[in-house]
């Protein structure tokens, strides 16, 4: 944040805004869902996808 943007008052978090967005997506995906996601499709619906090598391959 600049010093400009701290003298404004105004509230600027990007990594905030973009973690809201991305819960947003996931609650209006869910809203009209008949069954839970599994974690590989909320990865997909967040635009994550998981590296080789890292991550639990059982659920």
């Amino acid at each position: 944040m600049t010093p400009e943007e701290e003298r404004s008052g105004d509230l600027l978090d990007v990594a905030l805004a973009d973690e809201i967005e991305l819960v947003s997506d996931l609650v209006v995906a869910a809203s009209s869902a008949t069954r839970h996601f599994t974690p590989a499709e909320v990865d997909a619906l967040l635009g994550v996808f998981p590296v080789k090598g890292h991550g639990s391959t059982s659920n």
